[in-house]
């Protein structure tokens, strides 16, 4: 399992999962102070005098159950300017998600063209693929989101295309 963030100011850290970790609310709260506000502090940039970003940002996850933990919940409240809550975020959205309808398959496409003979192997692939994958092309995925954000609004929920 690989967690990730992208934004339209570039591109995250990729975080590789150990196979025997079983993600629950508390790890993916570690997760993330470790990883995603030390670069989101970084990419939109932190006032160590007011405590605020000095871009604003907005984090978005799907309804797995350690996103939707009432502790994960309080969590974002207390550490992101502004998130998606559980409530706002359908159920079942890979249509919302760039990195599920756009970058895994990018990346899949790259770091999968030859077996692997090992996960360590699998992993570094992942990882170039990751990092080689152009500013540009992230940017693109992320200005295609309020379009299928439309399209799941005008087909109530629906499938999306």
């Amino acid at each position: 399992m690989v967690w990730a963030a992208i934004t339209h100011r570039g591109k995250g850290p990729l975080v590789f999962i150990d196979s025997d970790v079983k993600i629950d609310r508390w790890n993916y709260m570690e997760m993330m102070e470790e990883h995603l506000l030390p670069w989101a502090k970084e990419t939109f940039g932190w006032d160590e005098d007011t405590g605020e970003y000095e871009i604003e940002w907005v984090y978005q996850q799907d309804s797995a159950p350690s996103h939707k933990a009432k502790e994960t919940q309080q969590w974002l409240r207390e550490n992101v300017p502004g998130f998606i809550t559980v409530k706002e975020w359908p159920p079942y959205s890979p249509d919302l998600n760039p990195l599920d309808y756009t970058v895994w398959g990018y990346i899949e496409s790259i770091a999968c063209t030859k077996p692997h003979e090992s996960v360590e192997s699998l992993k570094k692939s992942i990882q170039k693929a990751w990092d080689d994958m152009p500013d540009d092309m992230v940017k693109r995925m992320v200005d295609t989101w309020p379009g299928k954000l439309q399209a799941c609004i005008d087909s109530e929920g629906g499938y999306i295309e």
